[in-house]
C-alpha cells in the first residue's frame, strides 16, 4: 500500500494563503491611505475655490456700487450745472436791479460840490504817473455843467448837457472816463448854443460810454 505524505503540501498552501492575505490588507492600507490623501487635497482645492468665490462675489458687489454711483455721477453734474444757470440768472437781475441805482449814485457823486468819480486812490496815482492830466479837479464848480438827457440801452448810454465852456465839458468827461462804473466815454458833439433860462452862450455837447454793472 502507498502512503502520499501530503503535510508538506498544505503547509505551503498555507503560508501562500497567509502572504495572500497580508498583501491584501496592505493594498487596502495603501488604498485607504491614498483615499485619505485624496480627501485632504479636495478639501484643500476646495477650500482655496469658495475663498475664490467669496472674493469674486465681493469684487462683484464692488463693481455694482462703483456702477450704480457713477449712474448718480451724472445727475450730480446736471443738478450742479442747473445750480449755477440759477445762480448766473439770480446774479443778472440782481444786478440789473441794483445797476441803475449805482449809476445814478455814481453819477451824483460825480456832479456834486467836492465830490468825484469812483476810483481807488491806487489807480489815480498810477495815471497820474503815467500822464500827470489823467486826474481830475477836485476844485471845479459843479454848476458850469449840467445834463440835459441821459439814456441807457443794454449798458449803453448817451448823454447830453450843457457846459459853460469846452473846458466844463472836459473836466465831466475826465472824472466819467476815470470812474470804475463807466468805460469807453467817447465825446460825439458840441455846438454853441444860448441857455435858455440866462440867455448866456454855453456849449451844448453829446457823449457816449457804457457802463459797468
Amino acid at each position: 500500500m502507498i502512503r502520499i505524505n501530503l503535510l508538506p503540501e498544505a503547509k505551503r498552501v498555507a503560508v501562500a494563503s497567509g502572504s495572500t492575505q497580508v498583501w491584501a490588507i496592505v493594498y487596502l492600507l495603501s488604498i485607504f491611505a491614498w483615499c485619505i490623501v485624496l480627501v485632504l487635497v479636495y478639501l484643500n482645492k476646495k477650500g482655496t475655490l469658495d475663498e475664490q468665490a467669496a472674493a469674486n462675489t465681493a469684487l462683484e458687489q464692488q463693481i455694482e456700487q462703483a456702477k450704480q454711483k457713477s449712474a448718480n455721477i451724472g445727475e450730480v453734474e446736471a443738478a450742479l450745472a442747473k445750480s449755477r444757470q440759477l445762480e448766473e440768472v439770480v446774479g443778472k437781475l440782481q444786478s440789473a436791479r441794483q445797476g441803475p441805482s449805482r449809476v445814478l449814485m455814481e453819477m451824483s457823486r460825480i456832479l456834486s460840490e467836492g465830490g468825484g468819480p469812483a476810483v481807488t486812490p491806487e489807480r489815480l496815482e498810477q495815471l497820474r504817473h503815467d500822464n500827470p492830466l489823467a486826474g481830475y479837479n477836485a476844485g471845479w464848480d459843479i454848476r458850469r455843467l449840467w445834463l440835459t438827457a441821459f439814456t441807457e440801452d443794454h449798458r449803453k448810454c448817451v448823454i447830453r448837457g450843457l457846459g459853460k465852456t469846452n473846458e466844463d465839458v472836459a473836466e465831466f468827461l475826465r472824472r466819467l472816463a476815470l470812474s470804475d462804473l463807466f468805460e469807453k466815454v467817447t465825446l460825439q458833439a458840441t455846438a454853441s448854443a444860448v441857455d435858455g433860462a440866462s440867455s448866456l452862450p454855453v456849449v451844448s455837447f453829446e457823449l457816449s460810454c457804457q457802463v459797468k454793472y
